[in-house]
């Protein structure tokens, strides 16, 4: 068996150094807005926009990719012995579902929010795909809800085709001989995975929403049993031989793996002669003993045998290789892919093709023999900024230990405020405020954004990640495809994988106020004087929420939001004491915004308070580049800051001042900005500039 090659290595130069530039870098690699480097192993095949599922036609010549991204859904067909996509055909929706039914040539594909199921033929000699029939998933009735038609798995004789109907929580039974739905099941919050076991007498559907399995009857539909599971339960992979037991012996005679997403563990099941499934083990895929959450395990594969298993690691951009013939897995090494890896399949040849969701792209890659996987392992770590030492910021940083809460040592600034707003700056007309707090205070001329999307920015913001549900949907509510958008609070099944920054705070003892993250507003009709005008979706957050403060709202100003923070700020401010963490949402257009943080920073400036307060002010939304503001009395004052940062670096800072532990390993691996900090303090006020 091979040795381990998972170690926690300690490579300081991979920390963001001044001066560097998102994009190609000389050694061929790629470094990535999030502060990441991308240096995918194997052949690289450009495909449609987000590339979610990849499946090999019957015959070992194909392998078909299914997109669904913010460009219009696609399937693309990729010639493997060629690796060169030969044709792709645009759908009128899709999302996560793709099967391919043998000794037919016939491809079925989810059709997302058009309640449908697309079959295709697949011409076996050419790789050319012909539209089929248009299968209804759902009802009319249940089309005018929300709907979002996700994973297809056929029964095992091929004559009935299942389909999750995500937002439905229930599955869909298709008869393909005559195209009806003749069925539909309940099941479990946010069904993700459909899973047929070899003799089709049951289904397993892993639920996003719930951390659990729920096996189904595959005649009836009828509940055989809930299993709970990790968090975020996705993929799910069986393994169709008995599991390893101790001196040869196992009561199971089969396996079950399920990536949980929120977790960085695969689990694993054994399979009793009555279907049962009992937890063997947890497979911890992290890199290192220390790694925070956020590999985030999403798709599953292993190798003809079943001795190895191969997992996605989105947020890692690698794929973990496992050996599975023992009792117990054991993570052999890693494998880097391009971004944000989603989906792969393990070739007749005994190669991988992997689709990177991100990139755009299928990677073909041989499986690597020992000596080469122990080098793509070393690419793994060295493309993440983060370390083990990272975890407390960086070693032997003069101005982190200055600046920072621990240690029996008090930082200078004892109040943090927080403010994330949503657009753009504009031109110096229209806002002269934040143009005028940059020249004051300090610019940022190399700040990015980690997220792609409106609805990522928020979840970065608040949790240092973004979630699955929120990288998969995101794009189809951004494209105006699907009608829902619950990415901020209340989805369980968009979860962060360590809870939100004001968690982090409670659970430290750290005092906070929040303003407007996170809530559901009352309609402004039936606002009346002294009415509460907000409802908290987190109910953790709900006693320290200004209900006063209302949250995102069009019909409502940043600047009337900004009166209602003052008029509390002033009250802390006569009392000489303010919470640690004041988290601000302003969401208003770029005009409004600016006025709103113009006021927000003439008030605290000419308060008692200023000398030991710090305003971090970021844009949650935006592509690539973005702006920052950090306004203080210890920042330096008129100068650029040339340090690439990103969203994360944002919350690091904040995290360490305020004496708080990173939250996934992408705030851990951040750069932090204490080098744009003087131990000086400067407590000139900031003056409102009015349009």
């Amino acid at each position: 068996m091979r040795k381990i090659v998972v170690v926690a290595v300690v490579v300081m130069a991979s920390l963001l150094a001044a001066g560097q530039t998102v994009g190609p870098q000389a050694d061929g690699g790629v470094l990535l807005n999030n502060g990441w480097t991308i240096r995918p192993a194997g052949q690289q095949v450009a495909v449609g926009s987000f590339p979610m599922s990849n499946a090999v036609s019957e015959n070992g010549k194909y392998l078909l990719v299914l997109n669904a991204g913010y460009a219009p859904p696609s399937v693309s067909v990729i010639d493997i012995a060629a690796k060169k996509e030969v044709g792709r055909t645009q759908v009128a929706d899709a999302w996560l579902g793709l099967a391919v039914a043998q000794a037919k040539n016939l491809v079925y594909v989810s059709g997302g929010t058009t309640g449908k199921v697309l079959e295709f033929s697949l011409n076996p000699d050419t790789g050319a795909l012909t539209p089929g029939r248009e299968l209804a998933a759902v009802s009319e009735r249940a089309k005018q809800g929300n709907v979002m038609v996700g994973d297809v798995a056929l029964s095992a004789d091929a004559h009935l085709l299942y389909a999750a109907n995500l937002y439905g929580d229930s599955i869909s039974v298709i008869n393909l001989q005559t195209g009806a739905r003749v069925d539909t099941w309940k099941t479990g919050r946010r069904p993700y995975r459909i899973l047929v076991p070899p003799g089709g007498k049951q289904l397993i559907i892993s639920c996003w929403g719930e951390a659990a399995l729920y096996q189904h009857d595959a005649n009836n539909g009828t509940l055989i049993t809930k299993v709970r599971a990790g968090l975020h339960p996705t993929d799910m992979l069986w393994i169709n031989k008995p599991a390893p037991g101790e001196n040869g012996k196992s009561s199971y005679a089969a396996r079950l793996f399920v990536a949980a997403a929120n977790t960085n563990n695969v689990y694993s099941f054994g399979v009793g002669p009555d279907g049962q499934l009992s937890l063997l083990e947890a497979i911890n895929v992290a890199t290192t003993p220390m790694h925070p959450l956020g590999m985030t395990p999403s798709a599953l594969a292993s190798d003809e045998k079943g001795n190895r298993l191969y997992v996605v690691c989105s947020d890692a951009n690698a794929v973990a290789e496992i050996a599975i013939s023992e009792p117990r897995g054991l993570v052999l090494g890693f494998i880097p892919t391009g971004w944000y890896p989603t989906a792969l399949t393990v070739l007749k040849d005994g190669g991988l093709a992997v689709s990177n969701g991100k990139s755009n792209t299928t990677g073909f890659v041989a499986v690597p023999a020992d000596e080469q996987l122990m080098t793509f392992t070393r690419t793994v770590l060295r493309n993440s900024p983060y370390t083990d030492d990272l975890l407390y910021g960086p070693p032997g940083d003069a101005q982190k230990s200055f600046f920072a809460n621990g240690d029996g040592h008090a930082s200078p600034i004892q109040h943090v405020i927080y403010v994330i707003k949503e657009h753009g700056t504009e031109d110096e007309r229209t806002t002269p405020n934040l143009h005028q707090l940059a020249r004051d205070y300090i610019q940022f001329d190399n700040f990015f954004a980690n997220a792609d999307t409106g609805a990522e920015g928020q979840n970065w913001a608040s949790a240092a990640i973004a979630p699955d549900y929120t990288v998969k949907l995101g794009p189809s509510a951004s494209a105006h495809r699907s009608k829902v958008y619950d990415f901020e609070g209340g989805e369980p099944a968009n979860a962060p994988p360590a809870g939100y920054l004001w968690n982090n705070a409670l659970q430290a003892g750290i005092s906070i106020r929040g303003y407007g993250q996170w809530t559901a507003n009352v309609p402004l009709k039936d606002v009346t004087g002294g009415k509460q005008i907000a409802a908290v979706k987190d109910p953790a957050l709900a006693p320290y929420v200004d209900m006063n403060y209302r949250g995102f709202d069009s019909a409502y100003t940043d600047v009337e939001r900004a009166k209602e923070f003052i008029r509390e700020w002033k009250e802390f401010d006569e009392k000489g004491q303010a919470p640690q963490l004041l988290i601000v949402r302003m969401p208003g257009d770029a005009a409004d915004n600016d006025q709103a943080v113009g006021m927000l920073a003439d008030a605290v400036s000419h308060s008692k308070l200023w000398p030991s307060t710090a305003v971090f002010v970021m844009e949650s939304s935006g592509q690539s580049r973005a702006a920052a503001w950090v306004i203080s009395p210890y920042t330096h004052r008129g100068t650029v800051d040339h340090t690439l940062y990103n969203q994360m670096s944002v919350l690091r800072t904040m995290e360490l001042i305020v004496g708080l532990r990173p939250m996934t390993q992408f705030d851990a691996g951040a750069r932090p900005m204490f080098s744009s900090f003087s131990r000086q303090p400067d407590t000139r006020p900031y003056s409102f500039l009015a349009r």
